[in-house]
């Protein structure tokens, strides 16, 4: 529809500006010379910029709703109110993009935006978080260690299958020690302090075999057969220092001792590949 022309019900109309879409501003001149003002909205598209309370107080012309200088404060108060609402929709969408590119940023724009904060320390007695490098940290809570990665280390460079293992505390994922071996075994190519926390790859590779089968499948089946996850004979677990130590503090049921004593000369061999004494 063209834009209003021609005689309306306050006269000839001298202009017609389209103030917001399809919602035009008049000004006209009456039979007897007299200036008048009013607000013009063509009936097809009223629905699609006014409330039907607003509809239902416009004057009729043919194909036009009309108000007049007496009520065509309605149509404004909703052309206002609409704007409001974009701009909010606007303004919403750009502190989502600002937030990501903060966040994003520092990873890769450190001298600007800085590098990630730590994860928020657990309880006032618990040791502060070890950093491994920006955005990946070890923690402790409640006396056990996790590993700790940030959303956008995990956003950019880690599988939606290794993120759903993580528990979120903030802007990280937390893994136990177990279920660190997902995202350490992404991350140890992209990253060398990750892949030198890694004492035993075999380890590593048998912990995903033995425990987190369905990643191992979703995994092969993404890539090259050379490059796929292979099954491993090696001690499950035992991929991290941390864990080392762990296994090494805790007291060998006695049951097993003579059994352990026995073997122990066998499995030496075994056991000094994978960076911990039996």
């Amino acid at each position: 529809m063209n834009h209003p022309s021609g005689e309306s019900i306050w006269g000839n109309i001298n202009t017609a500006l389209e103030i917001a879409l399809n919602i035009y501003v008049i000004a006209a001149t009456d039979e007897n010379g007299i200036e008048r003002e009013g607000i013009m909205v063509p009936k097809d598209k009223a629905k699609e910029v006014l409330s039907d309370k607003a509809i239902s107080m416009a004057e009729q012309d043919g194909d036009w709703l009309c108000y007049g200088e007496d009520i065509k404060d309605v149509p404004m108060y909703e052309m206002l109110q609409r704007r409001v609402a974009a701009c909010k929709r606007m303004e919403a969408k750009a502190v989502e993009m600002m937030e990501e590119i903060r966040r994003d940023g520092k990873l890769r724009l450190t001298d600007y935006f800085g590098e990630c904060p730590p994860p928020v320390q657990q309880g006032k007695d618990s040791p502060l978080p070890v950093p491994v490098r920006n955005g990946i940290y070890f923690v402790q809570s409640d006396g056990q260690d996790f590993f700790a990665v940030h959303e956008a280390v995990a956003d950019h460079f880690m599988s939606d299958m290794a993120v759903a293992f993580g528990t979120r505390q903030g802007e990280y994922l937390l893994y136990d020690l177990t279920t660190a071996a997902v995202p350490l075994f992404e991350l140890r190519q992209l990253y060398e302090e990750v892949s030198d926390l890694i004492v035993s790859e075999d380890s590593l590779l048998s912990t995903l075999n033995t425990n987190f089968k369905t990643y191992v499948l979703y995994y092969n089946e993404l890539i090259q057969e050379e490059a796929k996850i292979q099954p491993v004979s090696a001690p499950v677990s035992l991929f991290l220092q941390k864990q080392l130590d762990r296994s090494a503090s805790e007291p060998e049921p006695s049951d097993f001792k003579e059994d352990a004593a026995k073997e122990s000369h066998d499995h030496g061999e075994e056991a000094e590949d994978f960076g911990y004494e039996p």
